[in-house]
């Protein structure tokens, strides 16, 4: 069995289906939907891929919109995991590409399928909805969607085409403090601020900087700083995002940034609370094996790679979380040069030929690495000896 012939049938096939995947593409991205309401979306993924024999499984971890799509060989072998995203940015379409993402996984798991039984192994595609901050792969991870893969992978639309990634880890929350409200000019000692305290708490959070020197940061903005200057507030509320590419140490200064707020709370005479805003995505850690043999498939495919640079942007992504409990990468193909993420720009380029080219071409590149890991068993067993090494660097 040549690794060769079996790449050439899977990129007949992806090409063989390639209008249906661009029909696809182009459906999203003229019907965007947001967190958890891509109703169309995730049911024209899934209807693609049960056309195409997979076993598909709809609502999974009560989630409406979430899905996963299977094709076993009922052969020995690795499963293989492709993530498809097709929620769009709130108010902006699909500024992020997803349109494309998701055909990508679409086209990969049809391609792979099209050779596993000569392969072995099993390959899902799972729909995975709100990626733009509702976080929809942490909670099917934490209700054991993923449980089984031995590997998966995304490819994200971008600006340039790159194998490693890097992203925040993050925590947003939101703090409150409760005083006593008086008039401020008439009886202002009967009051207690509770925006004094906040405004020690941004205070105390502008003169870390220096000692965290760039390894970690938090930003916040007041939402509710009293309702009149003339009345004391007795009650005042800020959202604050807690951020470091290293897990450890943005846990580090959030625990310090909680215990500050506490004490301030307690020295102002005011009650502090928070809570938590939505799901932490942590630092993406990408495995080298995978990057490895992406890199390889996507220069066979005509594609320049590019190192990662910060110009392509720094954020968050659920699929961080993922990477941190079974060997998995997102990697980025690019669209068009020089345009960044979320922007109407790039949304124009995602519904353009540029897209479509790029879909064809991240499809193959993911279905290819899929081979790679289905053809050799030793392959699959340095990914997974890669990903045990660095479980134990950083845990």
């Amino acid at each position: 069995m040549d690794i060769n012939r079996i790449k050439k049938d899977v990129e007949q096939s992806i090409e063989e289906k390639g209008e249906e995947l661009w029909g696809l593409s182009r459906y999203l991205w003229e019907n965007p939907e947001y967190n958890f309401n891509e109703l169309k979306s995730s049911r024209a993924v899934s209807e693609l891929l049960e056309r195409d024999g997979f076993k598909v499984v709809k609502g999974i971890c009560g989630l409406d919109t979430a899905f996963c799509g299977e094709y076993d060989s009922k052969k020995p072998g690795p499963h293989i995991g492709f993530l498809a995203e097709y929620d769009a940015v709130p108010g902006m379409g699909h500024s992020c590409g997803h349109n494309l993402m998701a055909a990508m996984a679409v086209g990969a798991g049809i391609g792979v399928k099209s050779v596993i039984h000569r392969l072995g192994g099993k390959i899902s595609v799972f729909g995975t909805p709100a990626e733009e901050g509702g976080g929809g792969k942490v909670i099917m991870l934490e209700k054991g969607a993923f449980k089984g893969l031995d590997a998966a992978m995304i490819l994200h639309s971008a600006n340039e085409t790159v194998v490693n990634d890097i992203s925040y880890s993050k925590t947003d929350l939101i703090i409150e403090y409760h005083g006593k409200g008086a008039h401020g000019a008439t009886w202002p000692e009967e009051g207690n601020s509770a925006l004094d305290p906040l405004l020690h708490l941004f205070q105390y959070m502008n003169e870390q900087r220096l000692r965290w020197n760039g390894r970690g940061t938090i930003l916040g903005v007041i939402t509710n700083g009293g309702k009149d200057p003339i009345h004391i507030p007795d009650f005042c509320q800020a959202k604050f995002t807690v951020r470091s590419f290293d897990k450890k140490f943005k846990e580090k200064i959030l625990q310090e940034f909680l215990e500050a707020g506490q004490f301030i709370g307690a020295m102002t005479g005011t009650r502090f609370r928070y809570e938590w805003d939505g799901y932490t995505y942590e630092d993406i850690r990408n495995n080298s094996q995978l990057e490895r043999l992406l890199l390889k498939n996507l220069e066979d495919l005509g594609e320049k790679v590019m190192p990662r640079r910060k110009e392509l942007g720094i954020g968050c992504t659920d699929v961080g979380n993922l990477t941190h409990v079974i060997p998995a990468l997102q990697s980025y193909i690019q669209v068009v040069p020089g345009l960044r993420g979320h922007t109407k720009e790039f949304e124009e380029a995602c519904g353009s030929m540029a897209g479509k080219r790029a879909m064809l071409v991240g499809a193959k590149a993911m279905a290819f690495t899929a081979a790679d890991l289905l053809f050799s068993p030793g392959t699959m067993e340095k990914v997974k000896q890669s990903f045990s090494e660095m479980r134990k660097k950083y845990e």
